[in-house]
């Protein structure tokens, strides 16, 4: 947990403070929400489930300082929400990390931190269309969310071993796609850089 996230938690605790709480919703919600609609696969369905878990944040903010980490806790919160939504309302629950949705998942190389042509970039938004569900969501869990391997895990109920091998078999995948040919051959080095896997946390 980051200073800036600590210090909004600790406002929102013992203030009341809801510009605080405001900046935290700000902060998290686009995240949370993609995360809710892997599951429900519904636009309206996966804000409603965010807000709810946002709401109970603020009705529970004296207890805030008993959660250890305030990312896996609304993560696992929108998870519980999100499958219990499509309880109540008979729909299919996903069996396993490759029956989720990721389609919706738009992830691009970032431009401010390494230098790709245009054509590059489409060719890496095209191979990671292409991953599989659940290798998609966590290279976007932790490439683009800035999770831990070890939040990962305890997000989606698997081994930290697991997040590390579906990790590499995105970059794997992503690496074989984007080939270095010809003026791409520095490019492709620098993203292929740029996306090494973090160091386990």
């Amino acid at each position: 947990m980051n200073l800036p996230t600590q210090q909004l938690l600790q406002k929102i605790q013992f203030l009341d403070d809801q510009k605080s709480f405001k900046q935290l919703y700000q902060l998290l919600f686009f995240k949370l929400y993609q995360f809710a609609y892997s599951f429900v696969q519904s636009k309206e369905s996966a804000e409603e489930v965010v807000n709810d878990v946002f709401l109970n944040v603020w009705q529970k903010r004296k207890t805030l300082d008993t959660i250890n980490n305030i990312n896996v806790y609304l993560y696992v919160a929108v998870k519980h929400a999100s499958l219990n939504y499509l309880r109540k309302n008979n729909l299919h629950i996903p069996l396993s990390l490759d029956d989720l949705v990721t389609h919706h998942l738009r992830i691009t190389a970032n431009p401010e931190s390494i230098m790709i042509t245009r054509e590059l970039e489409l060719s890496i938004r095209k191979a990671i269309e292409q991953l599989p569900p659940k290798c998609k969501l966590i290279f976007k869990m932790i490439k683009y969310d800035g999770l831990s391997y070890k939040e990962v895990a305890a997000i989606l109920g698997i081994s930290v071993k697991t997040v590390d091998t579906q990790l590499y078999i995105a970059l794997k995948k992503l690496a074989h796609f984007i080939q270095p040919v010809g003026s791409h051959a520095t490019d492709s080095k620098a993203f292929k850089k740029e996306q090494s896997p973090p160091k386990r946390r």
